[in-house]
């Protein structure tokens, strides 16, 4: 069997125990469970402010406690840690973050030479900056860190590019894992609609922050230009960072149009959100780069029809279902929105959900881990 360590460096220093901790991080807690059940043994070392071992659905989390910060340097790589880590000679370390050079290279220092070190991308774009020669020294550093591990894992593979052009990743293995998927309810569509109060033939959902880079007045702009031509849609604008709630307010005001047929919902506690995807028709999105894209996995587990972007993360976790338009062009979404809304719209969320279940599930997810992490180790 296939014995595999999850290292998480990072936690949030408002948890006040493990087990509020672990509730927090339900992806970390769902990947291994996910992976365990695909044949493999997981077990779980992750930093914390006080040391305790748990169990939770038959995978062991040890915590490390440690004087650093909660959050890891690029170069932290606390000795307590790295010797949890290594202890048991795993099979394979899963690193979660490219952004932790340090641990990983003091994970390889430590480790037997047969353990397999796959470090896992959990961010948007390329985060180093800077020129000159503290630029050149930085990227080194990464680079040597980054260097020792194995493979690196990305949601996309075309998402491993600007970090080779940048010299901060070696000719390593790139393989392409989606980086989370969900075990949100099922909620039937009728009872869903009821219980938000909301109609539309069809109903638009945006579930994203409102930050430049996910683009919402792009978005506003191109639903104005939509709208006309869908005439029983509406549209609900799901939202907890409102960094442009001004610009977006003004926006749906200004216009007669977005005022009477979009709705800013706001924020939502994560148990409201099931509702929502399941009234929905047609999920959008206007971001210009992602890590993965969470609120779009929710969304086709529920059926709805991805009108998204045409980003790495976004092509490989939507695939050929829905439809993908270019970013910061309202023109291109008014046009690709107009034409998934068009009479083939139910065969298209069946293909959404169908896509979900064989590869964005948590049991996809696992068996294609499990089977990418068992080559690199024979190998």
């Amino acid at each position: 069997m296939l014995r595999i360590v999850q290292a998480n460096a990072v936690y949030d220093a408002d948890a006040k125990s493990p087990n509020d901790l672990l509730d927090l991080y339900f992806t970390l807690t769902e990947w291994s469970s996910a992976v365990a059940r695909a044949g493999a043994e997981v077990s779980v070392v992750q930093r914390f402010h006080t040391a305790a071992t748990i169990e939770r659905d038959g995978i062991r989390y040890e915590f490390v406690a440690d004087k650093q910060t909660p959050w890891l340097s690029t170069s932290g790589a606390p000795p307590p840690f790295i010797a949890a880590i290594v202890k048991d000679a795993p099979a394979v370390v899963h690193v979660n973050g490219l952004i932790f050079p340090g641990l990983v290279a003091a994970i390889r220092n430590q480790a037997p030479p047969a353990t397999v070190i796959v470090a896992q991308h959990h961010g948007g774009e390329f985060p180093l900056r800077g020129s000159g020669l503290s630029g050149i020294w930085l990227r080194r550093r990464w680079y040597r860190g980054l260097a020792a591990a194995d493979a690196l894992s990305f949601t996309a593979a075309d998402q491993a590019a600007p970090w080779r052009a940048a010299g901060v990743i070696a000719n390593q293995r790139v393989i392409e894992i989606i980086e989370a998927s969900t075990t949100m309810r099922s909620v039937g569509r009728e009872r869903a609609r009821t219980a938000i109060g909301a109609d539309g033939s069809p109903l638009i959902l945006w579930v994203g922050r409102l930050t430049t880079n996910k683009d919402p007045l792009t978005v506003l702009d191109g639903l104005e230009r939509a709208l006309p031509q869908l005439p029983g849609a509406k549209a609900l604008m799901v939202f907890g960072d409102n960094t442009l709630i001004e610009s977006v307010d003004q926006r749906v005001r200004a216009s007669a149009l977005l005022l009477d047929r979009v709705t800013l919902v706001g924020r939502l506690d994560r148990a409201e959100l099931p509702n929502y995807y399941a009234a929905a028709d047609v999920f959008i999105s206007g971001s210009h780069y992602e890590g993965s894209g969470y609120a779009l996995i929710e969304a086709m587990s529920a059926g709805v029809v991805p009108v998204v972007t045409d980003i790495p993360s976004f092509r490989a976790i939507a695939g050929e279902t829905g439809a993908r338009w270019t970013p910061g062009d309202a023109d291109d979404f008014t046009r690709v929105l107009v034409d998934a809304c068009g009479p083939d719209l139910n065969s298209r969320k069946d293909a959404a959900k169908a896509r979900f279940d064989r590869v964005l599930s948590w049991e996809a997810i696992g068996r294609r881990t499990v089977a990418e992490y068992s080559a690199i180790a024979r190998a």
